[in-house]
Order: C-alpha cells, then structure tokens, then sequence
C-alpha cells in the first residue's frame, strides 16, 4: 500500500501545484487586462489631454496675432468711424473667443483632476502647466482690456513677455506629452513581459496535466493490481478459514479424547499402577490439556487478526461485567479483589475484541500473583482529549522493564509452564484486539511491584448504522 498511497500524495501534490498556476495565469490575465484598461481610460486620456491644450494653445496663439493687428491698426487712429466700430467689435469677438478656450482649458484640466490612476510626477507637471497657462491667459486678457478701451499700441516688451509666456508653455505641454508617451510604452512594455510569462506558465500548466494525466493512468493500474491482490488474498483468507476451521476440528477431537481417555486411566486404573504411571498418565492429560488451549488461544489470536466486527456504541461497565463473569472461576479460586475506579464511560469501539482485551488482562493480573498474596485488581480509566485510556493494576510480581516491548509477542513467556501456566499468547491477543481498534497499550511494571496495563481506545471511532 506504500507505492500507491506514495503516487496519490504526489497526484494530490501535483493537483495543488496545477491549481496554484491556473490560478496565477487567470491573475496575469487579469493583469493584463487591467493594464489595458489603464492605457484605455488613463494613458489615451491623459494623451488626448495633453494634445487637446496644445491645440487650444495654439488657437489662443492665432487670437493674440490677430488681436497684434487690430490693435496696430487702432492705435494710430487713421480710421473711420465705421472701421473704428468694426474693429472694436472685432476685438470683443477674439476676447470672448478668447475666455471660451480659456474654459475649454479649463474643463481639459478638470479631466485630469478626476483620474485617480495619474502618477505624481505627470500630474505636478499638469500642475506646472495650468499655471503658466493662466499666467498666458492673464497676460492676454489685460491687453485684451487695454485695447478695448482704445488707442493702446502694443509695445515690443508687451511681444516679448507672451511669445515667452508661450514658449515656457509650449515646452510644458511637450514635456506632459513626452512623459504621456513614456507612460504608454511603460505599461506596453509590462503587459509584454506579462503575456511572455502567462505562455510560459500555460505550457509549464500543459506539461504538468499530461504528467498528472500519465500518472493517473499508472495509478489506475496499480489499484486495478491491488484489487486483483486483494480478492487473491481474500480467497485465501477462506481458504486459511477453511483450513483453521478443519485442522482445529481434526486435532480438538483426538486430543479431546486423549483428555478423556488419560481422566479415565488416572481415575480408574490409578490404584492399579505405580507411581511412575500414575505420573505419566498425569503427564499426558496435562499436556494434552495445555496443547489444547494453546489451540483455542491461536484460534483466538487468528480470529482478532482477520476478523472485523462493526464499531457499535457499548458501555464498557458491561464489558468489564462480562469479562469478570468469564474470569470469575479463576477470581474466586484466589480470593482476588476487584476494584473498579470511577465509572466507566460509554465508548465506540468493537464489544467483542474489548471484551477479549479485560478477560485476558484481568486473567493475568491474577494469574502472576505473588505467592500467598492474595490479588487485588485496579481497573480504571482516563480521560484524554483524543483518547479513552483504560489501565488494569495488579500487586503481582510484576516484570522486568527490559522486556516491557517483548512480552506482547507470540509465545513469549516470561517463566516455565511449571511456574505459571499458559499459552505465551495472551498478550499478543490483547495487542492485536487493541490496535485493531486503532488504539495503542503500554505497561508499567517493575520486578516485585505489580504490573499496570495502560491501553487507549481513540474517540474517532464511528457506530455503524443499525440494519433496521
């Protein structure tokens, strides 16, 4: 299961890293997009400005020689009263064409005040512009005034003062439009770079889907691989079923009547033997005994490893109940004392496998009492944030902390059969039971000072859903 779970980690990793791109390509679209929409409403605007004054500038520049002539042509008075009042209406008309391009410039300026997108460098130089522009226009209206009211020649300081006024404002608005041009091309040359680098995260987006599309197909014909092996090795579990079911039958049977057989010798005929006999006969039931519960212990074992009963909510006080009831011979032939701590919570967890783990548990507590002593057994529990940790302490000979990890191994045994009796699988049963479940057990013991064992069942456990 490594492999795939490995490829899926790196197909879920590769998906992220394909969605991140797709998401940045749609944010450089974006981008470039809105600088368009920028070169549209602020560039071109600010260009279309800046060419709109110069014209005016340059209308206004027509009126002011046009105004240069009539005044020339009032001041020396050698007209008509008829040409006098022609020239005087014709001065009027250029003043009041005059003021009109002076709002005209005005509202050309206003657009400029409502861009909220112009550089503070470009706007200080509209800035700079508007005022020269009004310093121009102020300059020609008063000699507009002074002409309107007759006979005012205009003198060469009057000349030089605007055509420098104008000069000053027409080198303005070429910078402004310099400075247009070179933001235009400015935001060109980015949205360039920008569409450069979307072809490259498309094509690297392209490679990355077909990498993931070949991936896939590879992943796919491993799950079609795990699928073959896994209904391979469910035909082999009902084969092993099978196997168990009969080898267990064949040799319970004949070892059931070795039992039988070896009671009835040891019973009957034992006045009739001696005590070498008596001894062998003894010896045959005992063991015959002891392989029979091995038997049933690894039939146990076999059952807690391959079976999967569905979660279901159960109260573990019941539990304990029944995993008592199963210990109770055992219980009253050593005068054990129970102690339960507190009460027991109600849980989500497999009734059957937790009922194996306190039946095998308790039986050992008593099982490896000290001699004389009578056991007492603690069951308890703790409550955890992620976890519901059950403990069972006993005051028996405990072990030595150098095998606390070996002893939940098959067959593993501390002491002799003649010691204390057992299979040696009892606590690889318990640890099988409790990390099918999810959960995980420890103990704590040293030589002399009773054992405790701690196991954990997790809180994420779901019941099945009831069939009806």
């Amino acid at each position: 299961m490594k492999t795939p779970s490995g490829i899926f980690i790196l197909f879920i990793l590769l998906l992220a890293i394909l969605a991140g791109l797709t998401l940045h390509g749609v944010r450089q679209i974006s981008d470039i997009l809105h600088e368009f929409d920028h070169v549209a409403q602020v560039d071109l605007v600010l260009m279309e400005t800046a060419t709109n004054i110069n014209d005016l500038q340059l209308e206004k520049e027509i009126i002011f020689g046009k105004l240069s002539s009539s005044a020339e042509e009032l001041a020396f008075g050698q007209v008509n009263a008829a040409r006098g009042q022609y020239l005087a209406d014709y001065v009027k008309g250029l003043g009041e064409q005059f003021d009109k391009y002076i709002q005209l410039d005005d509202q050309q300026m206003q657009k400029i005040d409502d861009l909220s997108e112009v550089p503070m460098g470009l706007r200080s130089s509209f800035e700079q512009m508007r005022g020269q522009t009004q310093l121009y226009d102020t300059t020609v209206q008063g000699i507009f005034k002074l002409v309107e009211k007759g006979g005012y020649q205009l003198s060469l300081e009057d000349l030089e003062n605007t055509d420098n006024r104008q000069r000053i404002l027409s080198e303005s608005v070429q910078n402004i439009v310099s400075q247009v041009w070179g933001l235009v091309h400015e935001s060109m040359n980015r949205s360039q770079r920008w569409h450069r680098q979307s072809k490259v995260i498309l094509l690297f987006s392209l490679s990355l889907t077909l990498t993931l599309g070949l991936l896939l197909f590879a992943f796919k014909r491993i799950l079609d691989e795990i699928s073959k092996q896994k209904k391979d090795l469910e035909k082999l579990n009902q084969e092993l079923d099978r196997f168990v079911h009969t080898v267990s039958h064949d040799i319970v049977g004949p070892l059931t009547t070795i039992v039988g057989y070896a009671a009835y010798l040891e019973t009957r005929y034992a006045q009739q033997l001696d005590e070498q006999g008596r001894n062998c006969i003894s010896g045959v039931r005992k063991g015959a005994g002891r392989l029979n519960g091995l038997i049933k212990d690894m039939l146990e074992l076999t059952r807690m490893s391959r079976i999967k009963s569905p979660y279901s909510r159960i109260s573990v006080q019941e539990v304990i109940d029944a995993a008592l009831a199963n210990c109770d011979f055992i219980i009253r032939q050593s005068n054990a004392k129970i102690e339960i701590k507190g009460r027991m919570p109600e849980i989500v967890g497999d009734r059957i496998k937790l009922t194996a783990v306190f039946s095998n548990l308790i039986s050992n507590a008593v099982k490896f009492a000290k001699p004389n002593v009578p056991p007492v057994i603690k069951i308890g529990w703790i409550d955890t944030r992620e976890r519901h940790e059950f403990y069972i302490e006993d005051n028996g000979i405990g072990i030595d902390p150098q095998h606390h990890q070996e002893i939940f191994g098959i067959f593993k045994r501390l002491h002799t059969i003649d010691q204390y009796d057992g299979s040696g699988v009892g606590l690889a049963i318990v640890k099988a039971a409790v990390e099918d479940q999810g959960g995980r057990i420890r103990v704590e013991s040293s030589l002399d000072h009773g054992a405790k064992f701690i196991f954990s069942i997790p809180k994420n456990l779901i019941a099945a859903k009831p069939l009806y």
